[in-house]
C-alpha cells in the first residue's frame, strides 16, 4: 500500500509539472533611451499556490511573483490572468531606459522541484544623437591648388549607428571618395579630394541620418578658401597708332589678390616713352619704329607669379583714316540732324493736336455740364406749393427795409436838432411783407415805426 501511495504522489507531481508551460516565447522589444518599455511572458495554467514565476536578465534574478529583487526603482512587475482564458500574463516594466538595460531577458517557473525557462527576448535600447552633432571640420583654413583637402564629418557612435553622407552642389559625394573611422566613441566620415580653383568659395554639406529619427540633420563648411596664382591677360581698347597715346591694361584673377604688377619691354623702352601705374600702362606717342616690341605684364601674389605678353602692332595710316572718318562723320551728322528735325516736326504736330483736343473737351464740359448746373442752382425761380399741392407763384420783386430820419419836427424830440433846418430829427423804420401775386386779392401792408409808435 505504501508503494502505491508513493507512486500516486509521484504521478500527481509529474502531472502538475507537465501541465504548466509557456504559452509563447517573449517578444523582442526595442525602445529609445529615456523612455519606458514592457516585456511580457505568457504562462499556461499557472497555480499560484504551487508555482513561482520570475524574470531574469542573463543570470541575474530581477523579480519573483509580484516582488522585485533588484534595487532599482525603475523596475516593476505585474502578474495577472488574461480574461476568459487559463493563461497568465507576467509583465516586466522598465522606466527611463538606459543603455545598460539592453540585453537578453527570460522567465522561469519554479515549483520547488523543477524549473522551466522560457526562450529569451532581446531588449534593444536605441539612442538619438546629441543635438550638437553632426560636426563639420576642415584640416586647414586654406589650400593651394593641387594640394589635398580633407573634410571630416563627426557624430556619436550609437545604436543604431548613424549614416553620414557628404554633399556638394546638391549632389551626394561618391562613397569611393570618402572613408569611415571610429575613434574615442565617435564616428568620422572623411572626404578627401584635390584642391581646384573651381571649388573656391564652395559650400560642402554633411547629412546625418538614423533609423530612429525621420528627419535629417546637417552641418556645412562654407567659403572654402582655395588659393591659386594669378591668371593674367593684357588688354588694349583700340588699334595702336603712331604719335597717339595708347593704354594697355593687365587684367588678372587671383586668390589671394595680386600684390605686385611689373611691366617689361623687349627691346627696352626709354622711361619717357611709357607710364606704368600698376595694372595700367600708357604708351606716350609711340613711333612706328616701335613696331614688333614685345610687352610683358607680370602679376604676383603669395602663391606665385604669372605672365602674359603681346607684340606691338602700330599703324601709320591715322591721317587717311581721319579724313575718311571725317567725311563719314559729316554724313552721319547730316543724317542725324535730318532725322532729328523730322522727329521734332512730328513732336510739334503731335503737341498741337493734343492742345486742340484738350480745348474742345473743356468747351464741351462747360456747355454740357457747368452752364446747366449753374442755371438750375442759381437762376431758376423756385416754386412752392400749398396744402393741396397747387404750385404757388413767387414774385421776383422784393421790398427792402429802409431806415431814415424824419424832418417834420412833429414828433418827440428823440434826436438832436438838425444843423440844416434847426428841427429835431425823428427815427423812421419801414418794412414790407411779400405775398404771392396769384392770390385773388393782392396788396401789401405798410407799417411805420416812429419813436416806438407803429403807424399803418
Amino acid at each position: 500500500m505504501e508503494v502505491l501511495k508513493c507512486v500516486s504522489v509521484i504521478a500527481i507531481i509529474v502531472y502538475i509539472v507537465e501541465s504548466v508551460e509557456f504559452a509563447e516565447r517573449p517578444k523582442d522589444v526595442g525602445e529609445i533611451e529615456g523612455k519606458a518599455v514592457t516585456l511580457k511572458c505568457y504562462i499556461d495554467d499557472l497555480r499560484d499556490d504551487s508555482y513561482t514565476v520570475s524574470w531574469w536578465k542573463n543570470n541575474v534574478k530581477i523579480s519573483s511573483q509580484a516582488e522585485v529583487k533588484v534595487t532599482d526603482s525603475r523596475f516593476s512587475v505585474n502578474l495577472e490572468k488574461v480574461v476568459d482564458t487559463h493563461i497568465y500574463s507576467y509583465m516586466l516594466l522598465i522606466a527611463n531606459l538606459k543603455q545598460t538595460d539592453e540585453g537578453e531577458y527570460h522567465c522561469e517557473i519554479n515549483n520547488g522541484i523543477k524549473m522551466i525557462s522560457s526562450q529569451p527576448a532581446h531588449l534593444a535600447v536605441y539612442q538619438i544623437p546629441s543635438s550638437e552633432y553632426p560636426k563639420c571640420i576642415q584640416s586647414k583654413e586654406s589650400y593651394v591648388v593641387g594640394s589635398a583637402i580633407k573634410l571630416s564629418c563627426i557624430s556619436e557612435m550609437i545604436n543604431p549607428p548613424v549614416q553620414l553622407i557628404w554633399s556638394y552642389k546638391t549632389r551626394d559625394v561618391s562613397l569611393s571618395k570618402t572613408s569611415a573611422e571610429i575613434k574615442d566613441s565617435l564616428v568620422y566620415n572623411h572626404y578627401v579630394f584635390e584642391a581646384n580653383k573651381l571649388d573656391n568659395d564652395g559650400t560642402f554639406t554633411c547629412f546625418q541620418t538614423t533609423d530612429v529619427l525621420p528627419e535629417k540633420r546637417n552641418c556645412t563648411i562654407q567659403n572654402l578658401n582655395i588659393q591659386y596664382r594669378p591668371e593674367v591677360k593684357i588688354q588694349h581698347t583700340s588699334t595702336l597708332f603712331a604719335g597717339s597715346d595708347s593704354i594697355l591694361f593687365c587684367q588678372s584673377f587671383a586668390n589671394p589678390p595680386v600684390t605686385q604688377f611689373r611691366w617689361a619691354f623687349s627691346p627696352v623702352l626709354h622711361a619717357n616713352e611709357y607710364i606704368a601705374d600698376g595694372q595700367v600702362l600708357t604708351l606716350t606717342k609711340p613711333s612706328i619704329t616701335k613696331n614688333g616690341t614685345i610687352i610683358t605684364c607680370s602679376a604676383e601674389n603669395n602663391v606665385g607669379i604669372s605672365r602674359d605678353s603681346i607684340t606691338l602692332i602700330i599703324s601709320n595710316v591715322r591721317k587717311n583714316e581721319d579724313s575718311t572718318e571725317g567725311s563719314n562723320d559729316v554724313m552721319q551728322l547730316h543724317k542725324v540732324n535730318t532725322n532729328k528735325n523730322n522727329e521734332e516736326n512730328k513732336d510739334s504736330v503731335s503737341l498741337y493736336v493734343v492742345i486742340i483736343i484738350i480745348i474742345l473737351v473743356v468747351i464741351i464740359v462747360v456747355v454740357v455740364v457747368i452752364i446747366p448746373v449753374y442755371y438750375q442752382c442759381f437762376c431758376k425761380t423756385r416754386t412752392a406749393t400749398d396744402s393741396s399741392g397747387r404750385e404757388l407763384y413767387q414774385p421776383t420783386v422784393y421790398y427792402d427795409t429802409r431806415d431814415r430820419v424824419s424832418n417834420s419836427g412833429r414828433y418827440d424830440r428823440s434826436l438832436p436838432r438838425l444843423p440844416s433846418t434847426g428841427h429835431y430829427g425823428h427815427w423812421r423804420h419801414s418794412f414790407a411783407s411779400q405775398v404771392p401775386e396769384d392770390l385773388d386779392v393782392q396788396g401789401y401792408t405798410y407799417i411805420e415805426d416812429r419813436n416806438n409808435q407803429n403807424t399803418l
